[in-house]
This record gives structure tokens, C-alpha cells and sequence, in this order.
């Protein structure tokens, strides 16, 4: 009897993923031409490479083409002021992250695109962990003994991050208001050159994504914890396990055009999600050091909601602009 309910639970479910990948394949037929995944960066980054393998995916999902469209230029912001004037249909995706639509509008004057009024939420697709380091001469063993040598040694507490303007730019004053001393941020142009520094001695503590520095652990450089919720190492513990309120981690999403139909809206949305289930598409996000998400439109409302909240605050407080 139980074998026989096991088989049926597992027949429903085929024909409930039958059901949803025709229903989306219907949909999309509709659409004329193909189906273009925007990517506001050049090829080859932790962006375009989620466009790519989402494409792939939908493509056999939706059973139309789904072409990767890549639209470099000003941190993205060139691809997303495109994206906004593409029509409404379905046929346009945005593959946007906090930088767009959390950092950009609180350090520009002038934005050619509005995050709230010019895109809808679709989906969260990834997150990225970020964490900090020192070098691994540093007699500093853990983020207890950071913070110690920061409140002790203010004026050489600098950290470097691969980007001013970034979130780990952010992240790291984060941890500075956290310790109470407001430390000078070192911006470096790119991971690699972080990491030189940090391998050379040249800067004392880095904030960079786990995928940048975790290949340097602990032989060149000593990670002493993540930001996530999660730990993404058995020896790297995440802040919150050793008792500090500190939590940020990157992200990328997808959005379409404002004025898209919500019922189109949601079918990208559970296509999407299909794939970001796939076993094959989590592992390869996991071998980027990434995690793959898929959210609904009202979860990935909240995250950027959540982000807002969270990093507001603080880069408000920096007194950064980027114009």
C-alpha cells in the first residue's frame, strides 16, 4: 500500500511539472521574436554567467529562444535604463543586484532609471556571502581579537574593499560602526588587487565576496568569518555564531519592465524557480561559491525592501556620492 501511494504522490508530481511547463511554453509562444535576458554588464561575470545558465534553462521551460543581451556600461546603470524602455510583454528580463537597485539611488543625484517605478520584482536567483580577512602573517586569529585590536588601534584600522561604492565598501564600515570606530576605507580596483594587498601585508583587514578570497584560505590569507546565515566552510564561522549582529550578503535578481501583467509576471517567476531547483544549475552556482535562491515576486519584493533598510542607513551615514 505504501509503495503503491509513493508511486502516485510521485505520477502527481510529473504531471504537475507536465502542467506548469506547458502552461509557460503556451505563454510564451505568444510572445513574437525571441525571449532577451538583459544583462547590464560585460561578459564573463557573476551576472552574465546566471544570465547564461538561466537562458539555457528557460529556453526547454518556455520552449521559445532565450537570448542573453549583454549591456555594459556606469556599473550597470546603462544596461538597467535600457531594460526599462523595453515593452512590457514578457519578453525583456532585467538580471539586476543591490548596486542598481539599492546602492545607486542613495549616491547619485541623477539616476536615468527608478527601481520602484520603471521595474516590477520577479525573482531572487542568487546570494553571494561576503566575508572579511587578514592577512595570514596577522597575529589576529578571530573576529573577537579584530575587534579588540580595532578599538585598541583605531587610526590603523583601514580596510580594503575591491570597489568604492560597493557593497563590501559598505560592509566594511558596517563592522566599523559595529566596533564603534569609524574606520577609513582603502578602495583597490578589483578582487585581485585586494588580494595582493592583503597576501603582501599592505592593508590589515579586506572585505571582498567568499568566491574572491575563499581559494586563498588560510595558506596566503585567513578569512575569519561570513556574512550569510549559513557558513559556507567548516572552519569559517558566520559572524552571528560568534555572537555579533552582522549579516549582508549579495544577491542577484531578476525584473521586468513596469506595466508587465502580474499573471505574466508570475509565470516567469515559477519558470524561474523551476530552474533554480535544478540539481545541475545548484551545483554549478555552488562550485562559483553562490547559492542558488528563486523567490516569488512578493519574497523578492521584501528582499530588496529588507536591503534598503539594511544598508540605507550606513551608506547614508558614509556621506558617499558618486557624482
Amino acid at each position: 500500500m505504501k509503495s503503491f501511494i509513493k508511486r502516485l504522490f510521485l505520477i502527481l508530481i510529473g504531471v504537475a511539472a507536465m502542467s506548469l511547463v506547458f502552461s509557460l511554453s503556451v505563454w510564451a509562444q505568444e510572445i513574437k521574436g525571441h525571449i532577451k535576458i538583459i544583462v547590464p554588464y560585460a561578459p564573463g561575470g557573476s551576472s552574465d554567467i546566471i544570465g547564461r545558465i538561466m537562458a539555457e534553462k528557460l529556453k526547454d521551460i518556455l520552449g521559445q529562444t532565450v537570448i542573453v543581451e549583454n549591456k555594459p556600461g556606469a556599473g550597470g546603470r546603462i544596461g538597467a535604463e535600457y531594460a526599462k524602455h523595453q515593452p512590457p510583454d514578457g519578453s525583456s528580463m532585467l538580471v539586476m543586484n543591490p548596486a542598481l537597485f539599492v546602492v545607486s539611488p542613495l549616491v547619485y543625484s541623477k539616476l536615468g532609471y527608478d527601481p520602484d517605478l520603471d521595474f516590477i520584482p520577479v525573482s531572487q536567483v542568487q546570494i553571494y556571502h561576503f566575508v572579511l580577512s587578514v592577512p595570514a602573517t596577522s597575529p589576529i586569529k578571530d573576529v573577537k581579537g579584530l575587534m579588540e585590536w580595532i578599538k585598541k588601534n583605531p587610526k590603523q584600522a583601514n580596510f580594503g574593499s575591491p570597489a568604492t561604492g560597493s557593497l563590501p565598501h559598505f560592509f566594511g564600515l558596517m563592522i566599523g560602526k559595529y566596533a564603534g570606530v569609524e574606520m577609513v576605507h582603502v578602495s583597490y580596483n578589483g578582487s585581485g588587487p585586494l588580494i595582493t594587498a592583503l597576501i603582501g601585508g599592505h592593508i590589515p583587514m579586506g572585505v571582498d565576496t567568499y568566491d574572491a578570497q575563499s581559494r586563498y584560505h588560510p595558506d596566503k590569507v585567513r578569512i575569519l568569518a561570513t556574512a550569510g546565515t549559513s557558513r559556507k566552510h567548516s572552519d569559517i564561522p558566520t559572524f552571528k555564531e560568534m555572537g555579533y549582529e552582522i549579516e549582508g550578503v549579495g544577491w542577484n535578481g531578476i525584473v521586468v519592465p513596469a506595466k508587465t501583467p502580474k499573471v505574466i509576471v508570475d509565470k516567469l517567476s515559477q519558470a524561474i524557480v523551476s530552474v533554480m531547483k535544478m540539481p545541475d544549475v545548484k551545483q554549478k552556482l555552488e562550485q562559483m561559491g553562490a547559492e542558488a535562491t528563486g523567490t516569488s515576486p512578493e519574497e523578492f519584493a521584501k528582499i530588496i525592501k529588507q536591503d534598503r533598510e539594511r544598508w540605507g542607513p550606513i551608506i547614508k551615514a558614509s556621506g558617499y556620492k558618486a557624482d
